[in-house]
């Protein structure tokens, strides 16, 4: 039986690796989401590749338990521990540096969604997450040895297994990366693992301290990487690097990025792996607007002659509302953005500070910020709107709660008579390859008289990929070159209970 104090400090080992496994976790889909999104493909790679990598781990710890020691193997007297973790801290160390490599390198390949997302997590966690899989079984053996109340000790390990577990979802999830950003995450993890492998060091020996210093170096070097890189963050506006900064929120991994378009410096905003926002850096164009398929929300203007109200579900850097409240000057907007990290980053870098204090939407209430969730806010709100406008998105996956029949409803119920409700959606009108696209037109025909599609690029074909406009109203609309939608079969209506998104744009991304 182990001395009481020793026993503690196992309980500490699981606790803390438990914690960080599931930190670790969250955080690979921050590091996989600008490439690949935050689609359930993503979600399933992750937890898929983590329990795999778990399983794997557990069978190896069996093993290093159940070896047959004779007091002269050096991974004798708990060294075996240290050297666990220690190698657990430089693979979490070393996804920060290597990711970025493998996953650009995944993606050029052309590999499909679902292929790139499992490969990226196996490429990048599955060796961290194997590591600190052996940890439990492993001190389990030594913990339960001698003991006559087996399984009331075996209740306690999982007990502090799952507490653990329990408090790096909660800490991860809720503070740690939205306040920190991932690449920090990762090596402030790795930084616990070596500080964990040397509270467990046992009697020091050169062997054991030379192969803790080796991992250590190699931490600190990736450390020193991300610091470097992270440094961007610094940047004002204006002087940012063509590479960008990146940026964690409560709810995914913005990059703001600096290039140029049609002859102009610009501003891009990048989330999950798509650039869905934009503006012009000089400042007689700062208000205008750079994404053409933007532009097709001025339409409403020519069905809704008395338009004096608008709703905007999805912020992102506000290009539109920007540019409706520089032109329109009475007409008042609301915004819900789920994320109030993204409304601060739209403030910092893509001037909606400089918006509100030109236009003096605090007094006048032109513009209305709301964070909240888009299908929360319409369940809750009393306000009605002579248009609404749904550009919500995560990536290029559109948001399945705001795309089914209740949700369209509910849309329906906040307009007022003669209002008009526009939605930008990626697809493809004809062809095989229209399953969304032909899915939510199909499930706003079902709330709406009257529902429309059209291209909101000029000279976009029905049979390309790219950006639609679909347009609903309870009363006829002159609305020449565009077409009104019908029918045909395999579309489905979407529902709260039935609302398949992740199949339904899988063509578009394979």
């Amino acid at each position: 039986m182990i001395a009481p104090k020793k026993r503690y400090l196992f309980f500490a080992v699981l606790f803390i690796a438990n914690a960080i496994g599931m930190i670790l976790e969250l955080a690979a889909s921050r590091v996989i989401s600008p490439y690949y999104g935050t689609s359930n493909y993503v979600w399933t790679a992750v937890i898929g590749i983590i329990l795999l990598s778990g399983s794997v781990g557990n069978l190896l710890g069996g093993k290093i338990a159940s070896r047959n020691r004779d007091g002269a193997d050096w991974l004798d007297e708990g060294r075996w521990l240290v050297l666990l973790l220690s190698l657990a801290a430089v693979f979490t160390a070393l996804i920060a540096v290597v990711g970025p490599v493998a996953l650009t390198a995944l993606k050029r390949s052309g590999v499909n969604i679902r292929i790139g997302s499992v490969a990226a997590a196996i490429l990048l966690f599955f060796i961290p997450s194997a590591i600190l899989g052996t940890i439990t079984p492993a001190l389990m053996q030594e913990m339960l040895a001698g003991r006559d109340d087996v399984g009331m000790e075996s209740g306690k390990i999982h007990a502090v297994i799952a507490i653990g577990s329990l408090f790096g979802t909660f800490a991860g999830g809720f503070w740690l990366i939205p306040a920190m950003g991932t690449k920090l995450i990762l090596n402030v993890l790795a930084a616990c693992l070596l500080a964990l492998a040397l509270l467990v060091l046992p009697k020091p020996d050169k062997r054991t301290l030379t192969a803790v210093a080796a991992c250590a170096a190699v931490v600190l070097a990736c450390a020193s990487n991300t610091l470097r890189v992270n440094g961007l963050a610094e940047t004002t506006v204006g002087d940012l690097l063509e590479d960008g900064i990146s940026i964690d929120t409560q709810y995914g991994r913005t990059i703001v990025q600096d290039g140029m378009r049609d002859g102009h410096p610009v501003r891009f905003y990048r989330q999950s792996g798509a650039y869905s926002s934009a503006t012009f850096l000089e400042d007689d164009l700062k208000y205008e607007i750079v994404f053409d398929y933007v532009k097709a929300y001025n339409h409403a203007f020519e069905y809704v002659p008395h338009l004096r109200s608008a709703l905007m579900i999805g912020g992102a850097a506000y290009q539109y509302p920007k540019y409706y409240i520089s032109h329109y000057p009475n007409a008042s907007m609301d915004v819900v953005e789920i994320d109030g990290d993204v409304t601060r980053i739209a403030k910092e870098y893509f001037f909606l500070d400089d918006l509100i204090r030109d236009y003096n939407t605090e007094e006048t209430g032109r513009l209305n910020l709301i964070t909240a969730d888009g299908r929360v806010f319409l369940s809750e709100t009393q306000n009605t709107y002579d248009a609404i406008f749904n550009d919500a998105f995560s990536g290029e996956t559109p948001v399945g709660v705001l795309a089914t029949v209740e949700a369209v409803r509910s849309i329906r119920n906040h307009l007022n008579p003669g209002g008009v409700y526009m939605s930008n959606i990626l697809g493809v009108l004809n062809g095989k390859e229209h399953h969304f696209l032909r899915s939510e037109l199909e499930t706003m025909k079902q709330v709406f008289s009257y529902v429309y599609v059209f291209p909101a690029a000029e000279g976009m074909g029905a049979s390309q990929y790219g950006n639609y406009i679909a347009l609903a109203s309870d009363t006829p609309l002159d609305v020449p070159n565009r077409m009104l939608y019908h029918p045909e079969d395999g579309d489905i209506i979407l529902t709260d209970d039935y609302c398949p998104i992740d199949q339904l744009i899988t063509p578009y991304f394979d």
